[in-house]
């Protein structure tokens, strides 16, 4: 029994120790034309689901309308025009990295560290 209960509990714990995103977020994105733009995300994470607002800067934000986490991946939507901004990233070494789509059409990668670790 004590066997089971120890098997049970470890396979629980990657969702029990899984990483918090909760905070602000810095980086860039680059996109495939050549540009070059500043990224700002602020998350706040309840359990796989998260929550917020992304944009360009600071003062230029619009809401996360759908995001989640699951392990180390991490996937956002906002809509900050007629199209569907998401970025789907990977959660490594305190830094978030991954791709950017335009309704579903990628348009560049993303690379984000937190603001204040």
């Amino acid at each position: 029994m004590r066997k089971m209960l120890a098997v049970g509990f470890l396979a629980l714990a990657p969702a029990v120790w899984a990483a918090d995103v909760t905070g602000k977020w810095v980086g860039d994105m680059a996109l495939n034309g050549g540009a070059a733009m500043s990224a700002c995300v602020h998350l706040k994470q309840d359990g796989a689901t998260l929550a917020g607002t992304e944009g360009p800067s600071e003062e230029n934000q619009f809401p996360i309308k759908r995001g989640r986490i699951e392990g180390e991946e991490v996937t956002i939507e906002a809509q900050p025009g007629p199209a569907v901004l998401r970025m789907t990233m990977k959660l490594a070494d305190g830094k978030l990295t991954g791709e950017v789509f335009e309704d579903d059409r990628k348009i560049g990668t993303v690379s984000l560290r937190r603001a204040n670790p």
